[in-house]
């Protein structure tokens, strides 16, 4: 297991470091530190570290000008449990411990989605030769970013700004899947069947796919201009629009992204291809 450190609050938002047991990570804008954070100021040069050992995570002071504070204490040495979170200068970090989250049954799940359905669709997507990606929406469910913060997968919003802090909660994240991680077979066995979001496959670096799904957030409507907001991460939204789309405006929608895996009306997957 290893401990997971996740800049919450900060310019670069959702950024993850990992530590296996016995590693150590040392904070600061210094570029030898291990997670840098070159845009916050108020951060010493090296401002603290982090030690794991696989079981306890201990922090300690780097002798930081402006201090290293646990849920708002300021420490010199403190040992961090799972979900503290840390602030260094206008920096807001947490820790998780990989994989730990509470168990989780839903209220109401989907009858028409089987534990078959869930195997084969998890089968499908782990079979996909292209990198795997997913677009979750965080207003579906509350429990989709326990899952994001406890997993060592790289994820990020697609809201930017102010925007982006405002919406955390609700805001669709583009995650960057290991088909051999667990959060692929979470996401799947509590997810599928219940609208958490759609998958996707592209061979582009993660900077660039995001940037596509961000051009698909906003439509304008041919006859009056207008524009609105387009909730393509909806497996039922997306595949209604790929159906209606002419070949400039599938292009438009995939761009490189090769194909889109959403959940069907029957809990099977349905796989939208570039080319139709």
């Amino acid at each position: 297991m290893r401990a997971i450190v996740l800049i919450d609050w900060g310019p670069r938002r959702w950024h993850k470091a990992m530590l296996a047991p016995g590693e150590r990570l040392v904070v600061g804008r210094l570029e030898r530190a291990g997670l840098v954070v070159p845009d916050d100021a108020a951060i010493s040069g090296l401002h603290f570290e982090l030690a794991w050992d696989g079981a306890r995570c201990t922090l300690r002071d780097l002798g930081s000008l402006m201090g290293t504070f646990v849920n708002g204490e300021r420490v010199q040495v403190a040992e961090i449990e799972h979900g503290e979170w840390i602030q260094a200068g206008a920096t807001v970090f947490s820790v998780y411990f990989e994989g730990r989250v509470p168990p989780w049954s839903p209220e109401h799940r989907s009858e028409r989605v089987t534990p078959e359905h869930r195997l084969t669709a998890l089968a499908a997507l782990r079979a996909e030769e292209a990198p795997l990606y997913a677009v979750l929406d965080a207003a579906a469910e509350a429990r989709i970013l326990t899952l994001l913060r406890a997993a060592p997968d790289r994820a990020q919003s697609l809201y930017d700004g102010a925007e982006g802090e405002e919406l955390e909660d609700v805001a669709p994240y583009l995650v960057a899947l290991s088909r051999d991680g667990w959060l692929l077979e979470r996401l799947v066995d509590e997810g599928w069947g219940a609208g958490w979001g759609i998958y996707l496959t592209c061979r582009r670096p993660f900077a660039e796919v995001r940037r596509q799904l961000r051009r698909n957030l906003i439509v304008t409507l041919k006859e009056t201009e207008e524009q609105l907001y387009f909730r393509f991460y909806d497996p039922t939204a997306l595949a209604a629009a790929a159906r209606a789309l002419n070949a400039r405006q599938r292009q438009d929608l995939f761009g490189e992204i090769e194909a889109f895996l959403v959940e069907g009306i029957d809990g099977g997957v349905v796989k939208l291809a570039a080319g139709g």
